[in-house]
């Protein structure tokens, strides 16, 4: 063999070995990228829930947060809850009910509605009356209970035992205490849980202002206490101007306002 034929061969040689360390090369790059895929893909299904601990520990803030935020509720918050027609527009669905509240006992609280949202007599006919017996606490417990809560807001609503409370004005029959869902205040109660006539002060809602004769929305409303008033036909209330009326007025007036009042249980209650 020729030096010439040597030389050509040995760079046929050279060629063919680097073709070879080329296809080792990318043989490997490949085998390395199959590698990490591989391990990726295994990571994912040893550990099917890692992805989903993560959406339970967000879950969990948030229902903490939730439970924090109720937590904090205190007297003269305002909560929102239940639904009742306020805006006089029953085409675009019942709004909202805002309640203040008036005391916090560990994971309860008892509030009453911020405004008026009715205008009904406290009893429907020209009767002695007292509390337990009244048309108005029927309503409270029937009508406005089941169009203003649904089933699961209603479990939080809590039976609570109303006492007969004499009207300090007068020596008129209280009646008997009743077990109610909702109830009224009684001239006690209003006086202890709001300390001025201005924190007494009730707006109506539209709605409530359609039920009676007036149509000025600006003014404050007259709203029933459950207490007697000096003869057995007429009931305390709170007046336009604050103040609490030991004398009342007349039992069967139906413009007179409605604030229910109830006490509910915050345990296990989502917004």
């Amino acid at each position: 063999m020729t030096s010439v034929e040597q030389l050509l061969h040995h760079s046929k040689g050279v060629t063919m070995n680097k073709r070879l360390i080329t296809i080792l090369v990318v043989l490997f790059l490949v085998s390395v990228v199959f590698f990490v895929l591989l391990c990726i893909d295994d990571c994912t299904t040893e550990n099917p829930g890692e992805a989903g601990l993560s959406i339970s520990e967000d879950a969990e803030k948030t229902e903490s947060s939730t439970e924090n935020a109720y937590e904090s509720l205190t007297e003269g918050d305002i909560l929102e809850f239940g639904m009742y027609e306020q805006d006089n527009n029953s085409s675009n669905g019942k709004e909202p009910i805002e309640w203040i509240i008036l005391e916090k006992e560990e994971n309860k609280i008892l509030v009453i509605s911020k405004y008026a949202l009715d205008c009904k007599p406290y009893h429907s006919s020209w009767d002695n009356i007292t509390w337990n017996e009244c048309s108005l606490r029927r309503w409270l417990n029937g009508t406005f209970y089941n169009q203003a809560f649904d089933e699961s807001e209603k479990e939080h609503i809590l039976s609570t035992h109303v006492k007969a409370e004499r009207n300090p004005g007068y020596d008129t029959n209280p009646g008997s205490s009743t077990t109610d869902k909702v109830f009224l205040l009684s001239v006690k109660e209003v006086n202890k849980y709001f300390s001025s006539d201005k924190n007494r002060k009730c707006t109506p809602t539209d709605y409530a202002i359609a039920q009676e004769s007036y149509t000025n929305k600006t003014y404050t409303k007259q709203w029933w206490l459950r207490s007697p008033g000096p003869v057995q036909y007429y009931a305390a209330l709170v007046d336009q101007d604050g103040s609490v009326s030991f004398s009342g007025y007349g039992a069967v007036y139906v413009d007179r306002a409605v604030r229910p009042t109830m006490w509910i249980d915050m345990d296990g209650l989502s917004r």
